[in-house]
């Protein structure tokens, strides 16, 4: 089981979110997990560790609710665009 030190959270969480993709930046690429961490000098499993509970804490619930069907009802639209069956939309 791996554990994350709250102090190291803490400390990278901020670094982390703003060098990964969780923030789109026009002309900007998010660096990968591996890439921050080499950056940061820290093991790539502790960097994906902190993205993913910083992304958890940065945005509430209802916004990870809302994104699953905005890309559920894209994934929808393609579909019936692709398929030529508009009833697939609804």
């Amino acid at each position: 089981m791996f554990v994350l030190d709250p102090e190291i959270y803490t400390r990278y969480k901020d670094q982390v979110l703003e060098l990964s993709n969780s923030f789109q930046r026009i002309g900007q690429r998010g660096l990968s997990d591996k890439e921050i961490a080499a950056r940061l000098g820290l093991e790539e499993r502790v960097v994906t560790e902190i993205r993913c509970v910083a992304e958890r804490d940065a945005y509430p619930l209802e916004e990870w609710e809302r994104a699953i069907e905005f890309k559920r009802k894209a994934a929808r639209d393609w579909l019936a665009m692709a398929l030529k069956r508009p009833e697939l939309r609804e």
